[in-house]
């Protein structure tokens, strides 16, 4: 049997896992983008201008499905003509792998998406009801448990 800290941190987790596939959802119907169109999007915000293959690696090491470069140029090429979210010019280090970058309405969806997001965390941190020094011990914590549970999962790799 699970100590009660570990079997606490596992429900909440599964609690606001919950809660996030409801905003994706919403955000999803709102933006009418799948959640891998949300990330290339934000990613590209992230970086102000990336390539396809530099978009497919970010989303490939996020686990995120169908991650290959043909999607993720599918995927581009629809938010390009389709949704006019992203601009493509030509790359003069490589003309192969163009560069991508957002439009105004791409950075304005972003914006509304990142908004969401943050009302999420918002709602996660408030859920606890934190003092100040609580809240600094507990992120202390859980910045050695993501190091050291992301140290856990390399070492299983293969």
């Amino acid at each position: 049997m699970p100590d009660k800290l570990g079997q606490l941190l596992f429900d909440y987790g599964g609690r606001v896992q919950r809660y996030r596939s409801r905003v994706n959802s919403q955000i999803e119907s709102l933006a009418g983008l799948s959640e891998r169109d949300v990330a290339i999007l934000e990613f590209i915000n992230s970086k102000t201008e990336v390539t396809f293959g530099q978009i497919a690696g970010e989303l490939s090491a996020a686990h995120l499905p169908r991650a290959s470069a043909s999607t993720v140029s599918q995927a581009i090429s629809a938010l390009f003509v389709e949704r006019k979210l992203v601009e493509k010019r030509l790359n003069p280090k490589d003309q192969r792998q163009p560069i991508i970058t957002l439009t105004e309405n791409g950075k304005a969806l972003v914006g509304e998406i990142q908004q969401v997001r943050r009302q999420v965390l918002f709602k996660v941190r408030d859920s606890l009801e934190l003092s100040d020094e609580e809240a600094t011990m507990l992120e202390d914590a859980l910045e050695r448990g993501i190091e050291n549970f992301d140290g856990f999962l390399d070492s299983q790799k293969d």
